[in-house]
């Protein structure tokens, strides 16, 4: 049990460590005044609409043995090939379609709107026991159930990805193909609620 937490704890404090480095540097940029208020905007514009998207999209389709099956992950996940790299055996998964890939983890379809109704039932509550001001309600109910679930959770999940072998389970799936089909409905929410909260 102890040998398997190791690899955890390290990876974990790995990607905490990464995190923390990306904050500071954009913090010391921004104290320098080599970040300007206008490119902060162009900057977030551009992950927002451009960056992250395309990488969402890429880590659904993506396929790193070239081959597209048509079975699920939990049948996909049997059916294994052995390929060598760098002198290393190395298991490889025969890549689902999207569509099966969707199927099998329909849950996480459903799991924005647990998320986001378990952040306002934590903003009301935030918002009572420290008596916020009724016209700031709103804008705290949006902050507690609208958190950030793209670009620094995609740099937690793919640092502590990086630390595991590609032949342990942890190293051969890709935790951010769920983040993926996390992020199909939560944006709706993010825009839907969010923005009638904060409207």
């Amino acid at each position: 049990m102890a040998s398997s937490m190791g690899p955890t704890f390290v990876a974990s404090l790995r990607a905490v460590g990464t995190a923390s480095t990306m904050a500071f540097a954009g913090f010391y940029l921004h104290r320098r005044g080599f970040v300007t208020a206008s490119g902060k905007k162009m900057m977030a514009l551009l992950s927002q609409q451009v960056t992250i998207p395309a990488f969402l999209f890429a880590k659904i389709i993506y396929c790193p043995s070239g081959n597209s099956g048509s079975g699920s992950i939990s049948n996909v996940q049997n059916d294994i090939m052995e390929i060598v790299d760098n002198n290393e055996v190395v298991p490889e998964i025969v890549c689902p379609s999207v569509a099966n890939r969707i199927s099998d983890l329909w849950m996480l379809l459903l799991w924005p709107f647990y998320v986001v109704f378990c952040g306002l039932c934590t903003g009301y509550f935030a918002a009572r026991i420290s008596k916020t001001t009724p016209v700031q309600v709103r804008s705290c109910l949006a902050a507690c159930a609208f958190g950030n679930s793209t670009g620094l959770v995609i740099t937690l999940l793919t640092v502590i990805h990086d630390q595991f072998s590609k032949n342990t389970e942890f190293g051969r799936i890709d935790p951010t193909t769920f983040l993926s089909v996390y992020l199909l409905l939560y944006p709706v929410l993010q825009w839907g609620v969010g923005g009638w909260l904060l409207a």
